[in-house]
């Protein structure tokens, strides 16, 4: 478990080392599979700690060795996030789980307890990494916490080795395409770079792919900001109630801390849940291609408090003609 914790607190800063020669040869068609598969993984908790393995354990409550049919990680009221694209099993309540919901992903099964709200209903799509429901203390339970019981093909499996999954996957989509840390100077360079995953988000999610390529080149100032250089925050997001991530204090337009990331494609899925919330809920009325009333919606909603935040969005879209990655994603 520690080990766990410590690999996923150093993140993934030491898996960068592929030379640049190697970069330019890579297609397009490599950098969209890595890409994909990259967001195709997501841990459940914005920070992972394990507070009880799975397993033969002292029970909480009778002080006997009992059996443990999941996993406990420390979370108080925050996010919990799909691990896997899936679909909503079923959801309840009872005086052992407390508000449960069970995503079905494949041939495994996978349950969240203890919960205190549930944002999806049974037989709605999710995502890896879309928030689901809200940790809580409710039901069997001593403390505020997550508990994960995974299954497999209907068997009991340890939910650790998913979490090992995920952090396996992600290190070897960063392997692969090394680009994190590889801020181009050519502006036009750094959409090509990032389109691939803001067209994945808009197939996902519904957010035009030309929206989150302008927001995070204005928010980064196209890589070169101090957020995104050190935190590989792309979009200014500060750290709210349920953030239990890493954090830094930025002198911004209103001083704050502000959430940091592993990688920039973390920031990117983190921007587009931020959408899916509902803050932004008239976003969503709009078709993914008419990036114009998202903007406005987005600029409604709060996002932004510059007057001319969505002209300044615009300006770089038709500049750079990021409306035909909008169709692109569409497959027009």
């Amino acid at each position: 478990m520690e080990h766990l914790r410590k690999t996923l607190a150093v993140g993934l800063t030491i898996l960068f080392a592929i030379t640049a020669v190697a970069q330019k040869k890579q297609s397009g068609a490599d950098r969209q599979y890595w890409t994909s598969r990259y967001l195709s993984v997501s841990y459940p908790l914005g920070s992972i700690e394990v507070t009880s393995s799975f397993g033969v354990r002292k029970d909480p409550f009778t002080g006997e060795q009992a059996n443990h049919s999941g996993l406990d990680l420390r979370a108080s009221y925050e996010d919990v996030m799909a691990m896997f694209d899936g679909m909503v099993e079923r959801t309840g309540s009872d005086d052992r789980s407390g508000l449960f919901i069970v995503l079905g992903h494949g041939e495994y099964t996978i349950s969240y307890c203890h919960l205190s709200r549930i944002l999806f209903s049974k037989g709605d799509t999710v995502y890896a990494g879309e928030t689901v429901a809200v940790s809580g203390n409710t039901g069997r339970s001593t403390a505020p916490h997550l508990h994960i019981t995974a299954r497999r093909n209907g068997e009991l499996v340890n939910p650790y080795d998913l979490l090992l999954y995920i952090r396996n996957t992600r290190e070897e989509c960063v392997r692969a395409l090394a680009v994190e840390e590889v801020v181009p100077k050519d502006k036009e360079a750094f959409f090509r770079l990032y389109a691939d995953v803001a067209m994945e988000q808009q197939r996902k999610y519904g957010i035009p792919a030309s929206v989150t390529l302008s927001q995070m080149a204005l928010e980064s100032a196209y890589g070169e900001s101090e957020l995104a250089r050190k935190g590989k925050n792309f979009f200014g997001i500060k750290v709210g109630r349920t953030w239990k991530g890493a954090k830094s204090w930025h002198d911004d337009d209103v001083p704050g801390y502000f959430r940091n990331y592993a990688t920039v494609w973390e920031s990117i899925d983190d921007h587009s849940r931020l959408l899916m919330t509902d803050r932004y809920k008239r976003c969503r009325q709009y078709d993914s291609q008419d990036y114009h009333h998202w903007l406005v919606e987005i600029k409604r909603a709060g996002y932004a408090s510059a007057k001319d935040y969505v002209k300044s969005c615009e300006g770089i879209i038709r500049k750079y003609r990021l409306y035909l990655y909008d169709q692109m994603a569409m497959g027009f």
